[in-house]
């Protein structure tokens, strides 16, 4: 075995090898990416042609150029010639056959053979001399094989692409990219140039270099899918999707004629970044402890990540030659395609689902928004409606009350005429401040407000039972004289009237009997205002959830009564105010709800 380094003719070859008379002694000659042509001596034995001709077959196709000289051993005569390779211009081989093969006439004496080869891709050559009945066999074997291999190839990605515009997630996507490697086998097992004698062979010879760059690429952005890498690590997910779109340009390099230097680049890239998806994995692995789906998703990719760095390896004449490493790869990438296209299927059809479920639960939001939004409006303008009925109803009662003074009965029923209109009128009060608060059109109107007038008129609209009363202390002292307070605030007294009014009515209805506290207190802020009750308390379960609308602080529907809006109305009052309103104590003895105002504005 030498290279050439000119012109060489067939007896200059032949001097050459036989002044190194280097043994050749493999099956397989493989010297990696070279653009260097190299020479090749070797004998036919003479015991092979004694039943007859011999049939030679040379794969696989992607060489450039190979030219067979042979003569008999031992002979003078002039050499006999055959030329193939994708880039020959004339008939591969003398058999219609997916393989160069050529016929080598039978004599007794044995054959010596010169074979020269050139290529711009990888230097891999594999010589095989059959007996025409043995070729028959092993061919007619092969392309079952073969025909079984693209059967499920073709299957697989039909069924990948399906999903794919089904589903349209990126993970089937990239499965069904990884249809790549059917192409570039069935160029490097020759069925593109035997199905279009024409100019199939050309095309089959840049296919084969195109598709070989894009099966690297297309396993690495299946890996990075598999992975989920877009979720779990987007900055490593980022940098394997530049390194693909990096190895894709690289197909630029094969018509410029470099196409073996753009490979070594795409092998140093390839290698680094499949190390990185494995490190991912494992990284992966121990951080978020995955469940068994996720092992069987990427450990295919990877499995097949493993095999084509082998692969990758022979090409480059690192290692020798197997043939099992690539018809373990190509059998890979079929299982593989196949089973993450199942899982994907599967995660897919998840997606799908969870999807429908969310746009059913927004679709069923949007009913329940326009229904509350036309509750609101309904409730407003009953609220609104009942206002003057309620009016009339109040005013009604005080002439009575002033004709039938004398008569105690009658005062009395008066009087609970008078708590059940002034509860309706809360009510009305509570419904229209709650539609004007969802609806954004509160208006609020300060001034400055004396807090003694106004939490003495909201326990007037109160109107406690002849079993409660109530009491003002300030800073926990009984209240004195007006005048000798000033407690001003900055507030709507209107808007304030009905928050106080509702926490008071509450403390009513969950106190049996007894005296309703309220204490006004001057902070370093502004004023708090609490009111107290000796009920049973809130229950624990419920203290985060009493501020919401419609929902009752005993949490049961056999309680004091009411709608939920009392405190949830109070306390965006409050907070319209910039103040709040808490719950500041809580045990099964009573309950402290407490109002912080902001103190009265100089600008006032």
């Amino acid at each position: 075995m030498t290279e050439e380094r000119g012109a060489w003719s067939v007896d200059q070859a032949l001097e050459n090898l036989r002044a190194q008379d280097i043994p050749l002694n493999r099956r397989v000659f493989s010297e990696g990416y070279s653009r260097k042509a190299y020479w090749l001596r070797f004998e036919f034995p003479a015991e092979r042609f004694t039943s007859g001709e011999q049939w030679l077959k040379l794969r696989p196709n992607f060489i450039d150029e190979i030219r067979i000289f042979y003569r008999p051993k031992g002979s003078v005569d002039e050499w006999q010639e055959k030329r193939a390779g994708d880039l020959h211009a004339g008939q591969a081989g003398d058999i219609d056959y997916r393989f160069a093969t050529f016929i080598i006439p039978p004599d007794d004496r044995g054959y010596e053979v010169l074979l020269r080869i050139a290529s711009s891709s990888a230097m891999i050559l594999q010589l095989e001399l059959w007996s025409p009945a043995e070729f028959t066999q092993e061919s007619v074997r092969s392309t079952a094989g073969w025909g079984f291999y693209f059967g499920l190839a073709s299957l697989s990605t039909a069924l990948a692409l399906t999903m794919a515009c089904i589903f349209r997630t990126r993970l089937l996507w990239s499965i069904t990219a990884m249809s790549a490697p059917y192409l570039l086998v069935a160029c490097i097992q020759g069925y593109l140039a035997w199905m279009i004698p024409d100019f199939g062979r050309l095309l089959q010879h840049y296919l084969t270099s195109g598709m070989t760059l894009l099966s690297y690429a297309m396993l690495l952005w299946m890996t990075a899918e598999a992975l989920e890498l877009n979720i779990r690590l987007p900055g490593m997910y980022r940098a394997i999707v530049w390194v693909v779109r990096f190895i894709v340009l690289l197909l630029l390099g094969i018509p410029l004629g470099i196409y073996g230097e753009v490979f070594k680049l795409n092998a140093v890239v390839y290698i680094l970044t499949s190390g990185l998806c494995i490190l991912s994995t494992v990284y992966l692995g121990w951080r978020d402890r995955p469940p068994l789906s996720f092992w069987l998703l990427c450990g295919s990719p990877l499995l097949c990540i493993v095999f084509s760095i082998c692969g990758l390896f022979s090409a480059l004449g690192w290692i020798p030659f197997q043939q099992e490493i690539y018809l373990i790869w190509q059998y890979g990438v079929l299982v593989n395609m196949v089973l993450t296209t199942v899982i994907a299927v599967v995660k897919g059809r998840e997606s799908y689902l969870r999807e429908v479920e969310a746009e059913k639960l927004a679709r069923e939001l949007q009913v329940e928004r326009e229904a509350r939004f036309h509750q609101r409006q309904f409730m407003g303008l009953v609220a609104h409606e009942f206002r003057t009925p309620l009016a009339i109803i109040t005013g009604s009662l005080e002439n009575l009350q002033l004709i039938g003074a004398a008569e105690h009965r009658l005062q009395v029923r008066y009087e609970r005429i008078g708590r059940a209109t002034n509860r309706l009128v809360q009510l009305t009060d509570n419904c229209l401040a709650d539609a004007r608060l969802d609806a954004g059109a509160l208006f609020i109107s300060r001034e400055p407000t004396d807090l003694f007038e106004l939490i003495s008129s909201a326990a007037l609209l109160v109107r406690l039972s002849d079993l409660h009363e109530w009491a003002l202390t300030v800073e926990g002292q009984k209240a004195g004289e007006r005048e000798q307070h000033e407690a001003l605030a900055s507030v709507d007294p209107a808007l304030m009237r009905i928050a106080l009014s509702n926490v008071l009515d509450n403390a009513v209805k969950y106190t049996r009997k007894g005296v309703i506290q309220v204490d006004l207190c001057r902070g370093e802020h502004g004023w708090s205002i609490s009111v107290s009750d000796s009920g049973q308390g809130v229950d624990p379960l419920l203290v985060d959830r009493i501020f919401e609308r419609y929902r009752q602080a005993n949490g049961t529907p056999h309680g004091p009564g009411g709608v939920g809006l009392g405190l949830y109305v109070s306390r965006q009052i409050a907070r319209e105010h910039g103040g709040d309103l808490t719950l500041s104590e809580n045990s099964p003895t009573g309950c402290r709800f407490t109002f912080f105002l902001p103190f009265c504005s100089e600008n006032f």
